[in-house]
């Protein structure tokens, strides 16, 4: 890449960044300083910008043209985007016997063509090259230095001294290196690191300057933490208990979707059983708790909301499995000792 970089032209993009083919076309006009090349011309309409940018790749032809590098980082979000329009005209352009395009796509979900409409997969060349993570634990432990240390013209020569002779011993530590291990055998995306070590980093203060083997123990904590069972320690009793009810329906018949009703039923019967220990709520106080469900995105409706259906019929999908519910409700503080025995209990009859 070094050696050709002078006689190409790199177009980056980021699905993360350019979340739409507008924004990804302007960064395009961006990257290739096309901006002024007819005043404001460029950031009119979609297909105005589409057009223009077409028209100059098109201009060229593959002996005189200087090539064009076009680089898709998260490739599997340029393909959410409507119509795929960008991915099919970079294809096509990149077929065509005019300006030398060379597209590369990078993404780690391995069903990418599978989400290709057919007309964009038509264009595309079929070349997929894996990349597998190859290097051992020692090799890993050395990516940690490296990626921690701060380099030889830091400003404060003495502070990234102190700051490199720390990371040295926080590689060698045994605990460190015990954590570090947990993590390389349960995922080797470099990605996954870097995401624990700024969280360790994040703690370094004036008064708190260098990192401790504790900053990174609490930092693998809060990377291993479920978000979702997180939710559920803030739940109220009553959605703790719809929850459950949910639990049941799945265990009862197989995972297949429910609706309100059903829930609504099921939690009835626990109520009607302990009806000495849990208050009873109105259904539309149950039917509020519901709702609130649904906006945590702990349950998921299966089909999208029509105006004629009726609310309590929608089928849903809960988004919990029994691990999750069974260690949140651990952890949950004051839980009723009846509510954890009708989670643990294999039918919800018993």
């Amino acid at each position: 890449m070094k050696q050709v970089r002078e006689n190409l032209l790199e177009v980056h993009l980021n699905g993360l960044l350019q979340t739409n083919d507008k924004v990804a076309l302007k960064e395009i006009t961006r990257q290739l300083h096309l901006e002024n090349v007819v005043g404001d011309k460029v950031f009119g309409s979609f297909a105005e910008n589409l057009a223009f940018l077409l028209e100059a790749l098109r201009k060229g032809n593959r002996t005189s043209s200087c090539p064009v590098l076009f680089i898709l980082d998260e490739f599997d979000l340029f393909v959410h985007h409507k119509n795929q329009t960008l991915l099919y005209n970079l294809f096509d352009i990149s077929q065509s016997a005019q300006t030398p395009v060379t597209v590369i796509g990078l993404t780690c979900r391995q069903d990418i063509l599978e989400l290709l409409e057919k007309r964009v997969k038509s264009r595309f060349s079929h070349r997929q090259i894996y990349l597998m993570n190859s290097f051992d634990f020692k090799q890993y432990i050395r990516i940690f230095k490296e990626q921690l240390s701060l380099p030889a013209e830091f400003p404060d020569e003495s502070f990234a001294q102190k700051w490199n002779n720390n990371v040295q011993h926080l590689s060698e530590d045994k605990t460190v290196q015990d954590m570090l291990q947990n993590l390389f055998h349960y995922t080797k995306d470099l990605r996954s690191l870097h995401l624990l070590l700024m969280l360790a980093v994040s703690n370094v203060t004036v008064h708190h300057p260098l990192i401790t083997a504790s900053d990174l123990h609490e930092a693998s904590k809060q990377y291993r933490m479920d978000s979702k069972a997180n939710i559920v320690h803030g739940l109220s009793v009553l959605e703790i208990c719809l929850i459950i009810a949910m639990k049941h329906l799945n265990d009862v018949y197989e995972g297949e979707p429910f609706n309100f009703q059903m829930v609504y039923n099921e939690f009835q019967k626990f109520m009607q059983r302990k009806a000495h220990c849990m208050y009873n709520f109105e259904k539309p106080v149950v039917m509020k708790a519901f709702e609130h469900l649904l906006q945590l995105e702990l349950v998921k409706p299966i089909e999208r909301p029509s105006v004629r259906a009726q609310r309590e019929y929608l089928l849903m999908k809960l988004l919990l499995d029994n691990n999750q519910i069974m260690d949140a409700l651990q952890a949950y503080p004051n839980c009723p000792t009846d509510v954890k025995q009708w989670a643990a209990s294999s039918l919800s009859w018993l």
